[in-house]
Order: structure tokens, then C-alpha cells, then sequence
């Protein structure tokens, strides 16, 4: 079959009793024993977690983020399997993502530790988020206790809404509102906010970003600033000077600025802090991700090596380096990357959406079919993986098939221009001119909103070229 599709996709950027603990570090496992008797499940208004920090007679307090407890119906699910409905829920002041809800029980909970000084945790050390994810693969949300390490723990610049604590921990939806642990059982922040290609869903084109995959916290400094003024009691905010973090303030000013696609003002923040501190992995990463966004796929490639050199079981930087591999057109590398990522994560969606790419790049249809169709048994709702298991399909002839996956793809993200885009090639294969017409001016019409200025022209090139 003419490799009609093809163009559309390829060449592109696919882009958490109280527990006294002296200063030693515990097992990772009895870590989890005080996470999992003090973390609780928030349902009934969606799903997020909190953990419980006091108790006043037979009043519970809860703290979370303020965004898992906006809707009604609310109610708190203990360890113990039992629920109780809120009898207040109170949200803090300066826009600030934290909120705290208090149930009462005759029944006896232990109470999480709150670390004395958020600040003194420093970019490397290993911590821990636990609560009770839910995807569309995770039926019935479960306990779970994901380690990471700290990337950034800036009291200087913040990502808006409280959040500062910066972590690469690997969390999903649900995990929001959980607490995050230091390796002596305390609670360090409060899970809200993924940044685990969040992006990289939204389009197969050009603007697709290859996120950090880094996640955010409000730490328990901050809370405690705001403790008094949110009507908890006990709490004393810390006095302490500022100290210096220049590369963790670089850190956060990058992804601030990558946030926005501001690739050169992120490169030149790493350039900076790569400088102070040449031996952090996690800063060739992140360089890689700026120069991906600045299309140097050739650059990135030469970051994600240093990072993993220096890492060599970084997932992320090897599905990130095939990404970049990919898009310089060494397939059979971006294939062997991939491979080493799923070997690494087996459990990741997006690294079988990687290989998927570079399969449907080298002519392997039915590989690429089969590694979308893992990356869709992992995360039903992964759009991208209907997109790329489309053009397998498709290029294998199999064109209703394929034409099931689009209009999936475009269901679960109805702003993908190019999803419409290769729906409106298809139909326009099939001699259904208008509904290619159609098609292709909404693509033409997202790629217009998403800045997409080549993508747009190419769009309407084909709208002519079909008479319209």
C-alpha cells in the first residue's frame, strides 16, 4: 500500500499513634509499613489520597490538596476499609493547593510525621509517595508506595500554587493529595501535581513535547506557614535563613520555562547549572529535553548519553534518546533504546508508544500494531497508542480497523489535529471527499489554535488540492 499516511507522522517530535523516629534511615520497607497505616483514600468526589496528621479526641485531621476535594460527596476511606463523611473541609489562603478535612471515629489511627524542616532536603535523596492510583487499567485503586529521588527543593522559586518540591517519582492520577516520605518515615510534602508525559498525548507533531517527567510537591514548610491562618493549631512555621541552592533554583526556573515552551530560556538555565555541577545526571536529561523542544535532536541525543552514563538505568533518558534517535532517522537505535527502557519499566505505556514510532518508521507494521496494542492494555485511554496502532493497521491494509482506532484516538483527544488530519486522508482514499474535507479543516483549524504553522499549510495544501 502507498505509504500515503506516513507524512503526517513521521519526521515529527512525539514528543505517599504518631511515630517517633531518630535520624537514621529505615528500610524502604517499613517506610511503606507507616505510609500504608497513615495514608488515605478520598472517593466519592473522584479519587485522590491524603494522609492523616492529628487527632483531637475522636476528630481526624487529613491533609491533601485542595483540587481532590472542590466536588461534593466526599468521603474519607481508611486503612481499616472503613469511610466517614467529612465534617469540615478547609481549604488555604494565597491560592495555595493544600487542603485539610477532618472526620470523626471511635476507632484508633496513627498519625504521619511531619518532617521539622522541608528545607533540609536536599536534590538526590531518595523519597517515597504513597496513596491509591486509579487509571482505567487499575480498576479498583489499590495501595501503592512508588520511590524516586528529589530533583529540585527550591524555597525560592516556585511553580505557582504552593508547589516546590520537585521529584521523579513515577505517580499516576489518584496519587494527588498523598504524602511524600523522606527515607526516616516523614512526610516531606504533599503529592499534586504530574508531569509524566502529559504532553506527549496532546499531539504526534511538531509542538509534542518530551516532557521531564518530574512531579510536584507543597512542602511541609509551606504548610506550616499557612497552618495557623487555615485554622489548625500545633503548628509553628520555621525560622530559618534561606540557604544558598543555586542549581536546585536553576533547576526550577527551567521547567518553569519549559512549561511555557521556552526551550532557549531552559537551556540556558541547565547551561548554567551544569556549569556549578557537571556530575548531575538529571541535568543532561533535562538539557535534552530543552534541545529536543529546540528541534537539535542531535544535541539531545549527545545529552541523553552523558545523563546516562552517569545513570545508566535511567529509563527515561533511554525512551527519551530513542525518541531523539528516531527523529534523526536511526530507527534500529531508537529501537534498541526503547527496548532498554521497557526492560528497565516494563510497566510504561509511552516507552511501547516509543518503540511503536520507530517500528511504524522502519516498515514494521505488525511489531509496531503489537507494541500499541501494549501500550493500550496498560492505558486504555493512551490516545497516542490508538494514533500509531492506526497507521499500522492502516499501511497493513487493514483500513476499517485503523479507521475504529482514529475515531478512538479523537474521542479520548478530540484536540489532535493530527488525528483528524490522517482521518481526512484516509477518507479522502475511500473517495469520501467531504468527510475529508471535513477532517482536514478541523486539523487545519487545531493546528491554526496550537501554533502549528507548517502543519496548517500542509493541511490546507491538501484541502486545495482536493477542489475545496
Amino acid at each position: 500500500m502507498k505509504n500515503y499516511l506516513l507524512p503526517a507522522l513521521l519526521g515529527t517530535s512525539i514528543a505517599l499513634v504518631s511515630y517517633v523516629l531518630g535520624a537514621m534511615a529505615l528500610p524502604s520497607v517499613e517506610v511503606q509499613r507507616i505510609a500504608k497505616q497513615t495514608t488515605v483514600q478520598i472517593v466519592g468526589c473522584g479519587f485522590a489520597s491524603g494522609v492523616i496528621i492529628q487527632k483531637n479526641q475522636n476528630t481526624y485531621t487529613v491533609l491533601t490538596v485542595a483540587h481532590a476535594v472542590r466536588n461534593k460527596g466526599c468521603e474519607i476511606a481508611t486503612p481499616d476499609d472503613r469511610k466517614y463523611r467529612p465534617s469540615q473541609i478547609k481549604t488555604f489562603p494565597n491560592q495555595v493547593d493544600l487542603a485539610v478535612v477532618t472526620f470523626t471515629s471511635s476507632n484508633s489511627y496513627p498519625l504521619a510525621k511531619l518532617i521539622d524542616n522541608s528545607d533540609r532536603v536536599e536534590a538526590g535523596e531518595t523519597i517515597y509517595v504513597s496513596g491509591f492510583p486509579v487509571s482505567t487499567a487499575i480498576t479498583t485503586p489499590v495501595f501503592t508506595f512508588v520511590k524516586g529521588d528529589v530533583a529540585s527543593n527550591s524555597s525560592t522559586k516556585q511553580q505557582g500554587k504552593g508547589y516546590s518540591l520537585i521529584y521523579s517519582n513515577n505517580t499516576l492520577p489518584g496519587h494527588s493529595g498523598g504524602p511524600v516520605w523522606n527515607d526516616r518515615g516523614e512526610v516531606i510534602a504533599i503529592h499534586g501535581q504530574g508531569d509524566v508525559d502529559t504532553k506527549l498525548q496532546e499531539t504526534t507533531n511538531a509542538d509534542v513535547r518530551i516532557k521531564t517527567g518530574f512531579n510536584l510537591g507543597i512542602t511541609v514548610n509551606t504548610f506550616t506557614k499557612l497552618a495557623t491562618a487555615a485554622g489548625l493549631s500545633g503548628y509553628t512555621p520555621v525560622s530559618v535563613a534561606a540557604k544558598s541552592k543555586p542549581v536546585d533554583d536553576l533547576i526550577a526556573s527551567s521547567l518553569q520555562k519549559e512549561s511555557k515552551g521556552d526551550y532557549r530560556g531552559m537551556l540556558a538555565d541547565l547551561d548554567r547549572a551544569i556549569a556549578i555541577a557537571p556530575q548531575r545526571g538529571v541535568l543532561y536529561f533535562n538539557r535534552g529535553v530543552a534541545r529536543t523542544g529546540l528541534k537539535d535532536s542531535k544535541g539531545a541525543i549527545a545529552d541523553y548519553d552523558r545523563a546516562i552514563a552517569i545513570n545508566p538505568n535511567d529509563a527515561g533518558a533511554y525512551k527519551n534518546r530513542s525518541i531523539a534517535k528516531s527523529n534523526v532517522g536511526n530507527n534500529k537505535g531508537a529501537i534498541a533504546d526503547s527496548n532498554r527502557a521497557i526492560t528497565l519499566n516494563p510497566t510504561d505505556p509511552i516507552a511501547y508508544n516509543v518503540r511503536a514510532l520507530a517500528q511504524v518508521q522502519s516498515g514494521n507494521y505488525p511489531a509496531a500494531s503489537e507494541d500499541s496494542s501494549r501500550a493500550i492494555a496498560l492505558n486504555p485511554e493512551n490516545s497516542w497508542a490508538y494514533l500509531l496502532r492506526s497507521v499500522a493497521k492502516i499501511q497493513s491494509g487493514n483500513l476499517e480497523e485503523g479507521l475504529d482506532d482514529l475515531n478512538r484516538a479523537i474521542v479520548l483527544n478530540p484536540r489532535d489535529g493530527s488525528a483528524y488530519q490522517l482521518r481526512g486522508a484516509l477518507k479522502s482514499l475511500s473517495q469520501d471527499k467531504q468527510g475529508a474535507v471535513a477532517d482536514l479543516k478541523k486539523a487545519a483549524q487545531l493546528y491554526q489554535q496550537q501554533g502549528l504553522t507548517d502543519n496548517y499549510n500542509s493541511v490546507i495544501k491538501e484541502i486545495k488540492r482536493l477542489g475545496f
